[in-house]
């Protein structure tokens, strides 16, 4: 066979390849070595269209037919190799390629693995959320029971406590018209006033506000303590709930209470504080003479008959030291609205008391200096001129505005902050 021959046999070949003649494709590696093999069989053939050997004879016929082919053929070997080149450049790239589907594939099979797995956290995290949903549904429904008990429990309670006073207080006049034991009667009257603080704090807690209102209000009274020279006790006569000897605890200054109200001193020692039950105004009558830094009384002057008040300015004015200094609290009756009505919603209050007087009780009972400051202010609405006189008289009409918003919307509470004299020495 010549080689013209066999490249035609080669061509054949590769054109049966090409449609499909008993060759199944081949993915990623396979065709890569189906391309190397096809390339291997080519090569023998890459001198067809050369020059023939010198060597080489041929008949006289063949010479002239080959002379006269020669500039068509002259060309093909490096057509030839050309070729064969392209080919082994295109075997290289679908070899890469192969390896690129193949990298592709094992990141596919992971996300596929990766997806699998959230799926089944998924589920897993929708399980637990209805347990989740479940377990609060039956705590509400346990906490929702419990309240009704508590409720429950608290009704009754006060059926109990309104039928021990019942009792107590038939009990006590039953004794004091048959003349009988006096210690059974004291016991049973200090069993009836307990009923009665409990009524008091309960009042104090529904109307007075939260601890930390009553903080935020009591706040610029430490300014007063600070300016105070000394290291006698700070004491706070009717200590209430103890927001007051709480804040000069945290501020470091010593300081205690006094209150004849068992449950104000049982409420007071659960939080730490120092608390004794006693009556004010003979403790201060009793502790040595110039020996506290300042006095204290928060809302107790009200409840106080004139004979005590004095009797406990008297007794503050002993027991501080010189320069001390003694703060009382009060509703402010000059406020419409409170002197009227939200003072009597405590009904151990006796009379509101006028700021002015007790500013002057304090100085006349021998303390240097008072001042008045007044307190509290409750956020609303106000007159203006505008909406008494829109078309004049604009200066006496601000004087009235400024007497009906005092009268209506003035501050709550005032206080008066008594100034013991100093020393000499001082």
């Amino acid at each position: 066979m010549t080689d013209t021959d066999q490249v035609l046999t080669f061509l054949h070949q590769a054109k049966a390849r090409v449609e499909g003649d008993g060759i199944d494709p081949t993915p990623g590696a396979d065709a890569v070595r189906y391309t190397r093999d096809r390339l291997e069989e080519a090569l023998p053939y890459a001198h067809a269209g050369g020059e023939l050997p010198e060597q080489t004879r041929l008949k006289p016929v063949k010479q002239v037919v080959l002379g006269m082919s020669r500039p068509v053929t002259s060309n093909q070997a490096p057509f030839n190799r050309a070729v064969l080149q392209a080919l082994d450049g295109a075997a290289a790239a679908i070899e890469g390629l192969a390896h690129s589907v193949d990298l592709h594939d094992q990141h596919a099979n992971r996300v596929q693995a990766a997806l699998a797995t959230t799926e089944l956290t998924v589920d897993d995290l929708v399980d637990d959320g209805r347990t989740v949903r479940a377990q609060l549904a039956e705590l509400t429904d346990a906490v929702a029971a419990l309240r009704a008990e508590v409720a429950e429990a608290r009704s009754d309670l006060a059926v109990i406590s309104a039928k021990q006073d019942l009792v107590f207080r038939t009990a006590r006049e039953g004794l004091a018209e048959q003349g009988l034991d006096t210690g059974k009667l004291t016991e049973l009257s200090r069993e009836l006033a307990t009923g009665f603080e409990q009524l008091y704090e309960d009042l104090e807690d529904q109307f007075r506000g939260t601890r930390d209102e009553v903080q935020a209000k009591l706040q610029p009274y430490l300014a007063d303590i600070a300016a105070t020279a000394g290291d006698g006790p700070v004491i706070d006569v009717g200590c209430g709930r103890g927001e007051w000897l709480a804040m000069l605890a945290d501020a470091g200054v010593p300081a205690y209470g006094v209150d004849f109200n068992a449950v104000v001193v049982e409420r007071c020692a659960a939080q730490g504080l120092d608390v004794r039950e006693a009556d004010a105004l003979v403790h201060l009558r009793e502790i040595e003479a110039g020996s506290a830094r300042a006095i204290t009384s928060f809302h107790v002057a009200e409840h106080l008959s004139l004979d005590t008040l004095v009797g406990l300015v008297d007794a503050a004015l002993v027991a501080l030291q010189p320069g001390g200094v003694l703060i009382f609290e009060t509703p402010n009756p000059t406020n419409v609205n409170v002197g009227a009505a939200s003072f009597y919603l405590d009904p151990t209050h006796l009379k509101p008391l006028h700021p002015q007087f007790l500013q002057f009780l304090v100085t006349q009972r021998g303390f240097a200096s008072a001042e008045v400051r007044y307190l509290n202010t409750e956020d609303g609405p106000t007159l203006t001129v505008d909406d008494l006189a829109p078309n004049g008289e604009l200066e006496r009409s601000q004087q009235l505005v400024d007497k009906i918003n005092w009268a209506l919307a003035g501050p709550l509470d005032y206080g008066i902050v008594a100034v013991k004299a100093p020393s000499a020495d001082a």
